[in-house]
């Protein structure tokens, strides 16, 4: 790589992570409280496989060495996802000139920098933003090895990458048909891939083997999978037909195209259709297909039929990678001038749909944050309040409480402690909704604000019936 190249893509990275830092979004008090509640356990050892997120081995493994090297914590939880997409950035930039020229390269990091999915879920805890690095690199890897003169080790490296990404999380299996696509496709012989292959095997025997050494059973992780996503998640999501299609042609591309994910879809389209002749941008089609569909039909169970997990924002950052390589691509096509205007109106358009994803998201821990503020120095040793209130105190405590806590539907009495209602927590018809109390007239009011109401019961009996 040349300076003025090293310079530009350590310019690209700067951005960012500047971006990336300053609409962080931290807690959402889903997935994380889990995943931080298994490191805490698995660093004072205790081990145990009872859900899925136990059984994601190479994600937790760069969880357990954040929180080793810093302690438990937000910005400790989410070091791993947040170096990874910077790392994503630089895959993309890199494999953009390589494939397209310098000029794609320093588009497709520009658009990987600010792109507001992988802003927005590089400050969150789940595995698809580690995970679509390292498939990335994988494909990558084996797209330098059809030109080198020494290709073993590339596709060695090759099925490694997609064996670590497969610990992250299960979605890494569906670039098997790309991968066999490109053998018929290449017309190479199939031991040309016998060491992509077999690295692959590797890593899923060895996690076959640690499941039957830790459990007895070595398809604990599919015992998890099926149960989970297949006999609960997807399920409750999809008990009609109706719902079942719609999640199988029209559920994701409906959230490809939300605005907060900007325009890189409809965009990475056209590009596609600009440069369809070109062989690279047909492999990088193949990538994006291969992904689309598994996404969309790959099974969790057969009998009856459930696709592979329920879909939600934060499970899309996979996609993006060679969404974003064939755009760069048909960037580089156009003049320099042309090229730049439209990258700076993506820019814009987007860092809008940060700033609104980065709001939306804000929000659910918010109410927490706030009365966290408001307890800081303050004597009380009883807190009264919705779960997911308590669950936030409990992560900030580093899952070793400084405090009793109470839910509002558990039998103690509020005496002697705090009753704070988050009145985002109890708005009605939400799938956030939590139980709510009545306040006693007797209460004191000790603060009020949008967000919260936090009273002293001063030794009232008993909280007042539900509404």
């Amino acid at each position: 790589m040349s300076a003025r190249r090293a310079w530009a893509l350590a310019i690209l990275l700067a951005v960012a992570a500047g971006v990336r830092i300053r609409w962080f979004t931290g807690l959402q008090m889903g997935d994380d409280i889990v995943y931080s509640r298994i490191t805490v356990d698995r660093l004072s050892g205790t081990t145990s496989y009872h859900n899925v997120h136990q059984t994601r081995s190479g994600f937790l493994l760069g969880l357990l060495g954040s929180a080793a090297a810093f302690g438990p914590g937000e910005v400790p939880l989410v070091l791993y996802n947040l170096l990874c997409s910077l790392g994503l950035v630089a895959a993309l930039s890199v494999l953009g000139g390589r494939l397209f020229g310098d000029a794609a390269g320093l588009a497709a990091g520009a658009i990987a920098a600010l792109h507001p999915n992988l802003v927005r879920f590089a400050s969150e805890c789940h595995t698809d933003t580690p995970a679509a690095l390292w498939l990335t690199l994988a494909l990558a890897a084996l797209r330098a090895a059809t030109s080198s003169d020494r290709s073993g080790p590339l596709r060695l490296l090759s099925g490694l990458l997609m064996g670590w990404a497969y610990l992250h999380k299960e979605h890494a299996v569906f670039v098997i048909p790309f991968v066999l696509g490109h053998w018929i496709a290449g017309g190479r012989r199939w031991t040309w891939y016998l060491p992509t292959g077999l690295a692959f095997a590797g890593v899923f025997a060895a996690e076959l083997a640690g499941f039957a050494i830790l459990t007895d059973n070595p398809f604990k992780r599919y015992e998890m999978v099926r149960y989970w996503h297949a006999g609960q998640y997807m399920a409750e999501q999809y008990p009609t037909s109706g719902a079942l299609l719609y999640r199988v042609f029209l559920d994701l591309p409906a959230k490809l195209l939300a605005p907060w994910n900007g325009l890189i879809f409809p965009a990475g389209l056209i590009a596609l259709w600009a440069v369809r002749r070109d062989v690279r941008a047909r492999w990088i089609a193949g990538w994006f297909l291969a992904l689309y569909l598994g996404y969309s039909a790959w099974p969790s169970s057969l009998v009856p039929f459930r696709p592979g997990f329920t879909l939600y924002q934060w499970t899309l950052p996979v996609l993006w990678p060679p969404l974003i390589l064939l755009l760069a691509a048909g960037l580089a096509r156009l003049r320099p001038r042309v090229a730049v205007a439209i990258l700076l109106l993506l820019s814009l358009v987007h860092l809008g749909a940060i700033h609104a994803a980065w709001v939306h998201d804000r929000r659910f821990s918010d109410g927490p944050r706030e009365a966290r503020a408001w307890l800081e120095g303050k004597p009380y040793a009883r807190i009264f309040a919705d779960d997911k209130m308590i669950e936030a105190f409990d992560f900030w405590d580093g899952h070793d409480p400084s405090r009793r806590y109470f839910r509002f539907q558990d039998p103690e009495a509020p005496s002697r402690g705090v009753v704070i209602v988050d009145r985002f927590r109890t708005e009605p018809g939400h799938w956030w909704s939590r139980p709510g109390v009545t306040p006693d007239p007797r209460w004191k009011t000790l603060y009020e604000s949008g967000r919260l109401r936090i009273y002293d019961p001063l030794n009232v009996d008993s909280l007042p019936a539900r509404p």
